[in-house]
Parts: C-alpha cells; structure tokens; sequence
C-alpha cells in the first residue's frame, strides 16, 4: 500500500448516511481512524445513493468509483435488492433485484475493480428491524421479515469465499445482537449509534487489509 489511500464506499442509502449528520456516518469515522492508525493518509469518498440496487449501481460504478483511482472499494448493496419495495410506487410482489442476478452483479462489480488494480471489499446487508413499515406484507409475516435479505447476504458471503475477496459480515454482526434492532428505528437506516457499530467492523476489516503484506 501507499502512504496515501483512497478508499470508495459504493453502496446505497445505508452507505449515503442521510439519517445521521456527516460526521457521525461510518465512512467519516472510519477516515478519521483509519489515517492516524495505519500511519497513512486516508481518505474515504462516499458513493452511496438512496434507494440504489445492484443492478443501477452498476451503471454508474464507472463514473463515482473506477474513474477516481481508488486503492480499495467496499461494495455494500443488498436490503433493496431483496426488497418488495418501490421507490417509485407501490410493493411488488418481487424482489427488486432477483437472487440470481444480484449474484451476477457482485461478482461483475468485483471484476470491475480488481481490473482497476484495486481490492475490493463486500459488506453484507444489515437485517431489517420490525420497526420497517412494510413489515406486515404478506410474505413477511408468512417467511420471517428478514427471509430474503438473510438469503441476499449469504449470496455476498459465497461471492466473497469464491472470489478470495475481504468481507465484511455487518449482517451477522447485526442479526447476532439483537440490541442492534434499536439502531434501525425506521427499519433499515442506522442511528448514530448503529453507524458507530458498523465503523468498528469497517475499521477493523480495513485495517487488516490495509496492514496486509
């Protein structure tokens, strides 16, 4: 590694952090500790968009995470891919992103940056808390709220064994303690709180990565 790093975090809403003010989001944080820690200059680029899905990421990955030269990019997509939500109408009885072709679109994302000389690093998907105000949706109710979503993040956790790539299991983290249902009060979008949690394994995971040889 260099003695500077740039790292871009490509993801969706969770990633963009509008629920909480900047300096309180992960990848602030994780900026902040990475560059006193690992003696080089950090900087982290947020390239998180609301409501974004794999397959809509991909069309912009060019331009908000290749075309800046990162050394390292984590790549956290998932809750909306499985979702029956729709940004621009009512739920769908489908997920947004079918399981197969969210498989398909981690592993052309992970392709795309490792050609690009850099290391990707997956996040898995957080689990929805019962505050989501879709939760009573048939499906839900019958399979469990988290059913796709915990399907979705054992896709990541299998891309990431196949492909040898970091992973960053914020899904196992958080469906393991269940106090982290608090973090999530509209369901999906982490408090303070929940980022400063999500930072510690970002840090953490980053950090080996960083001090790799």
């Amino acid at each position: 590694m260099n003695d500077s790093i740039l790292i871009v975090a490509f993801g969706d809403s969770i990633t963009k952090g509008d629920s909480v003010v900047q300096h309180e989001r992960f990848t602030s944080i994780a900026e902040n500790e990475l560059t006193p820690s690992t003696g080089k200059r950090v900087n982290v680029i947020n390239a998180g968009v609301n409501a974004d899905i794999t397959t809509l990421a991909l069309r912009r990955i060019e331009r908000d995470v290749l075309a800046r030269q990162p050394d390292m990019v984590t790549i956290m997509f998932g809750v909306n891919d499985a979702g029956f939500f729709r940004p621009d109408g009512p739920p769908a009885d489908t997920p947004r992103t079918l399981p197969e072709d969210y498989e398909r679109n981690l592993y052309r994302m992970v392709e795309l940056v490792a050609g690009v000389h850099a290391i990707p690093v997956l996040g898995t998907p957080l689990p929805m808390s019962p505050s989501y105000p879709l939760a009573d949706l048939p499906p839900y109710r019958e399979h469990g709220l988290n059913f796709l979503v915990d399907q979705y993040a054992e896709i990541m956790r299998e891309v990431a064994r196949k492909q040898k790539t970091p992973l960053m299991d914020f899904h196992r983290a958080f469906a393991d303690d269940p106090a982290t249902q608090a973090f999530l009060p509209d369901g999906i979008h982490p408090t303070a709180e929940g980022h400063a949690f999500l930072a510690e394994i970002y840090v953490a995971t980053l950090r080996r990565v960083i001090d790799a040889p």
